[in-house]
């Protein structure tokens, strides 16, 4: 193409100008950035750590030599995970590797997230300087799969290290601790991700050595309700202690929590990624006299430098340090000083530097980097929750012997007895059936909304879940007794009004449209409002109150116990549903509902207000998910942002299994599928007690295409 020549000279100027510098040829600029998650339950911690890597920086002035430093904070987490997302973090490190001007990646948070960032910056010959990823695997064989370290590390050079020590010690120390405590007997979860299951195994192992026996070792389901049957079995072994291996954003808050509410004194134990705001506000009291192992001692035990750096931190952010805000100041400070020492903007150079780090003096102590990227620290810590904070509690020295130690709070003196097998299994049954009126009661917004206009509504699962953040505000303002009526009245009425905005908003212009459009619309809505409630009560799990305290009702003396808050779920939800069913079959606008649902067109002809009658079922329908999610949030003691996306997948399948658009068949679709979740965690494994419940389900519909009470007739509401 031809031009104007003053128009060529303009353009090619302006696109020269507005390049950036090739930092190999003499740039002044050198990168970090940092990889953390800075969405959900995490964002505190990361926070936390990024403004420690932000004081290293505003020491040396943003300036290293010739160079200045400029520093990007990444998130690595999603609204959608509530944590880390693998493929948020690969998308950092190849941003990363892609930018001349990055010389090192500090981070990770999460080991998984490591995994997955380390071979891509191998390949890009950048240093990856971490100040909170444990898992041994990471850099040391033996301790996690075959392939690991090296897999790892595709170019045959290390790239990765860390100034955290690894789990393998923290495993060991936490087994010391346990050990010096008098436990006999112990019990083993794990969340199944990197970090977590690794941290377990080592600490099984730890246990073996040391003589106490390990009662139960499985993994547990990060996004299940409740885990009152993996604590049943608990109970059952009468272990001493339970260890968590695992994060706070797979369940760990809500796990003390039954372990309390089901009256057991058993020791709560749990890694340094518990040692963090959201833990304490997903357990709520609960958490009290839990106990929680990290890798180093706290500034106040360090030496004078960490604590001078803890009252500037203090001071700079008017706010307390999580547990590894020190460490990311240390991994910046090392990375500073490398580049230093180096003096050129080369990653090789720098890489080079500092992993050969020696002798380094800083807030840690004096340590070095071993050939594998591993500190040289060994320091352990105890931490213990005492009135709702993190106390220091012990230093931990698992390469001496046992010593009696002695805890501050009050929980966790002995376990409470072992359980007669009978009584489990019929609390089981009953915890199943409280579940299972929950899961009912949701899916019959399915079967409304389904019966009438054909929409399978996935957003229904986040009107249930809004209904739960609703009571929760709720709750705060009207508070228990007679309020709890209030609460449920409004938790509805909320609900309800949602779930009509979203019918007017998004669905009624879409009526008649190809099934894929409403289909993807909903779909749509869904993550919408997940992250609506998110920005609402934030991204960590949230503790709800416990209205009505430990209260439990016994049968047959006191062979069968079960909590109220069962009691009470059994005795509303059961009233809406039969209410629901009498409505339509025996009222004027029920009848209205299954006509419309026979033959809109017929149902015109004889006078219904079809619009109408639709945006009834989406009014019942989202009253319906209110009352489940407060009901929710009475009988689990937290809610989430993300609830609503199993709960109303849960709640689908029941529709489906009972036959999609009859309610009786939503009711006991739900039912079954409680029961069922409940007996597979206690006599298998609550792992593996989603695929059980699909499993049923296809096996059915093998059987009765149309689901248990469903049928050919065109008749479904």
């Amino acid at each position: 193409m031809r031009g104007p020549k003053w128009l060529i000279f303009f353009t090619a100027t302006m696109l020269l100008g507005c390049a950036p510098p090739a930092s190999q040829e003499g740039g002044e600029v050198i990168r970090i950035v940092s990889s953390l998650p800075l969405t959900g339950s995490s964002r505190t911690q990361s926070e936390t750590m990024s403004k420690g890597m932000q004081m290293a920086l505003e020491e040396a002035h943003y300036r290293v030599g010739p160079y200045k430093i400029d520093y990007l904070s990444w998130d690595d987490a999603t609204a959608q995970a509530g944590t880390w997302d693998g493929g948020k973090e690969k998308e950092n490190a190849q941003r990363a590797a892609a930018d001349p001007d990055v010389m090192a990646y500090l981070g990770t948070y999460n080991s998984g997230a490591a995994k997955i960032a380390i071979p891509i910056l191998n390949h890009a010959d950048m240093v990856m300087v971490s100040p909170a990823n444990t898992y041994s695997g990471l850099t040391k064989p033996g301790f996690g799969e075959k392939t690991e370290p090296d897999i790892y590390y595709p170019k045959g050079f290390r790239n990765f290290c860390r100034v955290v020590p690894a789990d393998d010690l923290q495993g060991q120390a936490g087994a010391w601790w346990a050990q010096s405590l008098g436990v006999k007997k112990a019990y083993i979860l794990d969340d199944k991700e990197l970090y977590g299951k690794g941290l377990a195994s080592v600490f099984e192992q730890s246990c073996k050595e040391r003589g106490i026996e390990v009662v139960g070792r499985e993994g547990i389901d990060s996004k299940a309700p409740d885990y009152r049957a993996v604590v049943n079995k608990i109970r059952e072994t009468g272990a001493e202690l339970v260890y968590f291996g695992g994060i706070t954003q797979n369940g760990s808050g809500k796990l003390v929590k039954d372990l309390r509410d089901s009256g057991s004194n058993a020791y709560f134990m749990g890694p340094d990624a518990n040692k963090e705001t959201a833990f304490l506000e997903a357990a709520g009291p609960a958490a009290e006299g839990a106990l929680i192992t990290l890798g180093g001692l706290p500034p106040e035990q360090m030496n004078d430098e960490a604590k001078a750096w803890y009252a500037r931190y203090r001071q700079r952010f008017q706010g307390e340090p999580e547990a590894y805000a020190i460490y990311s100041y240390e991994a910046m400070q090392v990375t500073l000083k490398a580049i230093a020492r180096v003096g050129v903007k080369d990653r090789t150079k720098i890489r080079e530097a500092i992993m050969a780090t020696k002798d380094y003096h800083g807030l840690l102590g004096d340590w070095s980097f071993d050939k594998n990227g591993d500190t040289t620290i060994t320091s352990m810590s105890g931490y213990e929750v005492v009135d709702g904070k993190f106390e220091f509690s012990a230093a931990l020295a698992p390469a001496t012997p046992p010593e009696k130690l002695t805890l501050k709070g009050k929980k966790g003196e002995q376990a409470a007895g072992g359980a007669n097998a009978f009584q489990i299994f019929l609390e089981q049954l009953l915890s199943g059936l409280a579940n299972g009126s929950l899961i009912a009661v949701v899916a019959l917004g399915y079967t409304l909304v389904y019966g009438l206009v054909e929409l399978i509504n996935f957003a229904h699962g986040e009107v249930f879940m809004m209904g739960a953040m609703a009571a929760l505000t709720g709750v705060s303002i009207a508070g228990g007794g007679a309020g709890i009526v209030v609460v449920l009245l409004a938790a509805m009425g909320f609900s309800a009004l949602l779930n009509h905005l979203i019918d007017q908003m998004a669905y009624r212009r879409l009526r008649g449209k190809p099934r894929l459009v409403p289909l993807i619309t909903a779909i749509g809505v869904s993550f919408v409002l997940m992250n609506l409630g998110g920005y609402w009560k934030g991204w960590a799990p949230v503790f709800f109150p416990d209205l009505l305290g430990k209260h439990d009702v016994n049968l047959l003396g006191d062979n069968i116990h079960f909590k109220l808050s069962q009691l009470i779920v059994i005795l509303v939800a059961v009233p809406l549903m039969a209410g629901l069913h009498f409505f339509i079959h025996y009222t004027r606008l029920g009848k209205a509902m299954r006509a419309t649902a026979q033959n809109p067109q017929a149902a015109r002809l004889m006078g219904i207000d079809v619009n109408a009658t639709i945006g009834a079922a989406f009014w019942m329908g989202g009253a319906l998910a209110g009352a489940a999610g407060c009901l929710y949030g009475f009988y689990n003691h937290q809610v989430r942002f993300d609830l609503g996306f199993r709960q109303g997948l849960n709640a689908f399948t029941a529709a489906v299994l009972g036959g999609i658009g009859n309610v009786r068949g939503a009711m006991l679709g739900g039912l079954i599928i409680g029961v069922v979740e409940a007996l597979t965690a206690y006599y298998w494994s609550q792992a593996v007690a989603p695929a059980v419940v699909f499993g049923v389900l296809i096996a059915i519909i093998l059987v009765r295409p149309s689901g248990l009470l469903g049928s050919n007739l065109p008749e479904k509401v």
